[in-house]
């Protein structure tokens, strides 16, 4: 091919190229689009010419999403002891008086009564004391009436009836206190309760320091426990409470604050507390360990669940369904309990809060909601002045 036509050839690509080029900038390119214009979609996907003025994006049709209402919930604390129970009332029983142990008339774990016998030591020798102090009394009251029958007639003297009366008084105190030392060969319940294992038998020998048995009125429990100060205001006397022993693992107990200590105990920075809880079936019992909640009230705050609760650039927030719309709504967490949270922020009681479909939510859209609890959950709210299809 000769330099001439090698120069022609160049020649026409490149006023080939050159007219394609013009022609695309006119967007004209029939031979690309066919007979018609190029077709440019918006961001809703509908079609317009390329010519023609872009359309405003629509809403499209209401969203479908799970909502719940906002409730109110008190910001709740519990505050935390370990305390340990005693019986309601409680005692050791030791023997007035030292002897001879005659018999132990009672078991471990039995139920008596106030002023049964419990148990009885020998006797013989104050029987006879108490005897004898009887008949000194028989003696002395016949001596006296003997005198005062006598005196009208001037065989006594005043003086001597006098000293009659004072014998038979003397011994009436000693057959009184005869008497009192028999009673004391004697031990009976000071009140209702439940024998402990008796610690003697009979034959034993005792004296005023050997304990015989424990006797507890189990029909309460106290327990007391420790508080830290910054609660002092916060726990009052006949606020409820409630209890667990590891004793009875899984076993609940209600109780109340009987009494609060009257001041602070400088080192620890607590206060005493006892609580009372009533024991009618008997199964606790006296030196068991206790954990022990109270439940101090707190603020109210409208609580939501958890999985509604979304967090963003701007931080935390949740939807708002106002008018069949979503609407974005800044929040502050302030506890989390039992899979729900507690928002402060300009969310109130009965708002309905977006639980399920946040995905896709934009504010302003439109939703249709079905309420979670209503009572019939299968109808879905929807804005009744939404365009959009179902």
């Amino acid at each position: 091919m000769s330099r001439m036509v090698r120069l022609i050839v160049i020649l026409v690509v490149a006023v080939a190229i050159g007219g394609g080029l013009i022609a695309y900038r006119d967007g004209k390119l029939p031979f690309l689009s066919g007979d018609g214009p190029i077709i440019v979609q918006n961001e809703a996907g509908s079609g317009t010419g390329a010519g023609s003025p872009a359309k405003p994006a629509s809403s499209g049709p209401a969203l479908p999403v799970i909502a719940e209402h906002a409730v109110l919930t008190a910001d709740n604390t519990v505050v935390e002891a370990v305390g340990t129970g005693r019986s309601a009332m409680g005692v050791q029983l030791y023997p007035p008086v030292a002897g001879e142990v005659k018999d132990v008339l009672v078991h471990a774990g039995d139920q008596v009564k106030r002023g049964q016998v419990l148990l009885i030591l020998d006797s013989a020798r104050e029987k006879l004391a108490r005897d004898l102090a009887a008949v000194q009394v028989r003696d002395a009251k016949q001596m006296l009436d003997r005198y005062e029958k006598a005196r009208p007639k001037g065989a006594v003297s005043d003086s001597e009836v006098d000293e009659a009366r004072t014998a038979l008084a003397e011994a009436r105190i000693r057959l009184d206190q005869a008497g009192v030392d028999l009673d004391d060969r004697t031990v009976l319940a000071p009140f209702d309760g439940m024998m402990g294992i008796p610690a003697v038998e009979a034959g034993d020998r005792i004296d005023t320091g050997t304990m015989i048995a424990t006797l507890d009125n189990v029909e309460s429990v106290l327990v007391d426990f420790e508080v830290s100060e910054t609660r002092f205001r916060d726990v009052q006397p006949g606020q409820s409470l409630r209890v667990e022993t590891w004793s009875l693992p899984g076993e609940k107990f209600e109780g109340v604050v009987d009494a609060i200590g009257s001041r602070v105990d400088p080192e620890s920075r607590t206060f005493s507390v006892r609580a009372r809880i009533p024991n009618p079936s008997g199964r606790l019992r006296s030196g068991m360990s206790f954990a022990v909640y109270i439940d101090i009230a707190g603020k109210s705050y409208p609580s939501v669940p958890e999985i509604s609760v979304l967090w963003g650039d701007g931080g935390t927030y949740v939807w708002r369904i106002e008018n069949g719309k979503a609407n974005r709504v800044p929040v502050r967490v302030v506890k989390r309990t039992n899979g729900h949270i507690l928002l402060d922020g300009p969310v109130a009681e009965g708002d309905l809060i977006v639980v399920e479909g946040v995905q896709r939510l934009r504010p302003g859209r439109d939703v249709a909601a079905t309420i979670r609890g209503d009572e019939q959950p299968g109808i879905a709210q929807r804005n009744e002045s939404s365009d959009g299809g179902s």
